[in-house]
């Protein structure tokens, strides 16, 4: 797409068809917006968990990455493995978080921009993550994986129609090339 989702044509004031269409293009643009939030949510509450799980914290948030849960557990039991290179591990370990949480969150920025394809990979990915969650047998983070995905599913579906009621780019190309 090569103009940015959020290009909304003015409408005439007198022409209530445009107007309506109008309407439904910002009600899309913000159904749109909201599901790429959704990458937000996952990404900081993941950071959040990890940052709990270095400093002793018992709580987690049952939205977070089961990656980043692996990448924490990995690191707690690196450092217990051996105890003079605790901190360093548990440092590793929630640099690590941060960067995969981080890609969840850039996905979510993409999405907003109105890309299509960041939407897709980005649910490809949290899809395999509920899959992890479902393999352990987490079933209240796989219930909310779920939750989170029909989120993130209606925005794509938004901007798919969104995409749709964009005036198709004008070229300066001749088109009747050919054509008898």
């Amino acid at each position: 797409m090569n103009q940015p989702a959020s290009f909304t044509p003015s409408p005439s004031k007198n022409d209530p068809t445009q107007l309506n269409q109008a309407m439904a293009n910002a009600i899309l643009q913000r159904r749109m917006k909201a599901g790429a939030s959704n990458f937000y949510f996952i990404g900081g509450l993941s950071v959040l968990n990890s940052f709990m799980s270095a400093f002793g914290g018992g709580v987690t948030f049952v939205v977070g990455l089961a990656l980043t849960q692996f990448v924490d557990v990995m690191a707690i039991g690196l450092g217990q493995a051996s105890p003079d290179m605790a901190f360093p591990i548990k440092i590793i370990g929630l640099v690590l978080s941060i960067l995969i949480s981080g890609v969840i969150a850039l996905f979510g920025f993409f999405a907003r921009k109105g890309q299509n394809w960041a939407f897709l990979t980005g649910m490809i990915i949290y899809g395999v993550d509920a899959l992890i969650m479902l393999a352990f047998q987490d079933w209240l983070a796989f219930a909310f994986h779920l939750f989170f995905m029909w989120g993130l599913f209606t925005g794509w579906q938004a901007l798919n129609k969104l995409q749709k009621n964009m005036p198709k780019p004008v070229s300066d190309f001749p088109q009747d090339i050919g054509v008898s």
